[in-house]
């Protein structure tokens, strides 16, 4: 058994890269959308603006879906 860092939680099963990328770009969309907007959370911006941000991210899921495709594809090969 391995000593960790008290309060760290090491993760039971390896995480996907295409999982960490995900979060990763989501996190980023969501700051930049609130800076622009001068919002704390998406749900304050106005509809039209919530809609924008809706829109990046299933930009950002339909990416990473393509992403996780052609790995599967590589892998199939």
């Amino acid at each position: 058994m391995t000593e960790r860092e008290p309060g760290k939680l090491e993760p039971s099963e390896p995480v996907h890269p295409l999982v960490t990328k995900r979060h990763r770009l989501s996190s980023e969309w969501f700051y930049e959308f609130c800076a622009k907007y001068g919002v704390d959370y998406p749900d304050e911006a106005t509809p039209e603006q919530e809609a924008e941000y809706q829109a990046g991210l299933d930009s950002i899921y339909a990416r990473i879906r393509e992403e996780a495709a052609a790995e599967k594809a590589q892998q199939d090969d």
